[in-house]
């Protein structure tokens, strides 16, 4: 059996090129939510006081909604859901939503 030797710098290349996409697609994503969806979008974006962390946080998998991102649920016509967040994280103090905002994706 032949051993196969993996590069470091192949691999991050690879992962840089992974996230490369994986950027372009979540402000494509949002840009489509923004058109579909302003006032959610716009809503979502004063709750957690900039774009990127809104952009990331509709990408991000959520224990609220049994793991599953707000784009799934917004897929599912399960939109009331995700209000439903956004009006908890405006109850929320500010300390607390930006915390939620830099979880892992």
């Amino acid at each position: 059996m032949r051993k196969v030797t993996i590069r470091f710098q192949d691999v991050a290349t690879e992962l840089a090129q992974i996230n490369t996409l994986r950027e372009d697609v979540m402000e494509r994503a949002f840009g489509m939510l923004e058109q579909r969806y302003a006032t959610l979008a716009t809503m979502l974006v004063q709750s957690l006081g900039d774009r990127q962390r809104a952009v990331r946080w509709m990408c991000r998998h959520q224990n609220a909604f049994g793991g599953r991102t707000a784009y799934e649920l917004l897929a599912d016509g399960e939109e009331d859901g995700v209000w439903d967040e956004i009006s908890l994280m405006g109850d929320a103090p500010v300390p607390a939503r930006l915390n939620s905002a830099r979880m892992a994706y």
